[in-house]
């Protein structure tokens, strides 16, 4: 399954190596990281904007990672408009606090994750097609 990961610059550390566990249990991440937009390197950061736009596209779902950025807000509207499945995680339960939440955390294809990354991957796997597939045909019956 492929997800796109929101989070703020000042977590790089920890979404990367998020990244690296998610990708060793097949997962795959549609934006790149690694990339560092300078403002002033403008020929990236002129086409970051829709680099990112397809990625959230492209992807099966958004991976938020708290505490995220205030650009976290347009990215997670844009995927709710595509009804994207959206886990918003924290692996420290602090993180998640009620100032700290958005009003769309509470819309339906948003689910809170906090916790261990065993439990963030359990949960993943219950966004797999498959089983969204079967969640559906139950909706419909």
């Amino acid at each position: 399954m492929k997800y796109y990961m929101a989070s703020d610059e000042k977590n790089m550390k920890q979404v990367r190596s998020l990244i690296k566990k998610l990708t060793s249990k097949g997962f795959t991440c549609v934006n790149d990281w690694n990339i560092q937009v300078n403002e002033e390197e403008s020929q990236i950061a002129d086409g970051i904007g829709e680099y990112e736009k397809k990625g959230i596209e492209e992807a099966d779902f958004m991976l938020i990672f708290l505490t995220a950025g205030k650009g976290n807000l347009s990215e997670l509207g844009y995927a709710l408009s595509l009804d994207k499945n959206i886990i918003v995680y924290s692996p420290e339960k602090d993180n998640y606090h009620i100032n700290k939440k958005s009003i769309f955390h509470n819309l339906p294809g948003v689910t809170i994750c906090s916790g261990t990354f065993y439990k963030l991957v359990k949960l993943i796997h219950t966004l797999s097609p498959e089983e969204l597939e079967k969640e559906n045909s139950v909706r419909m019956d």
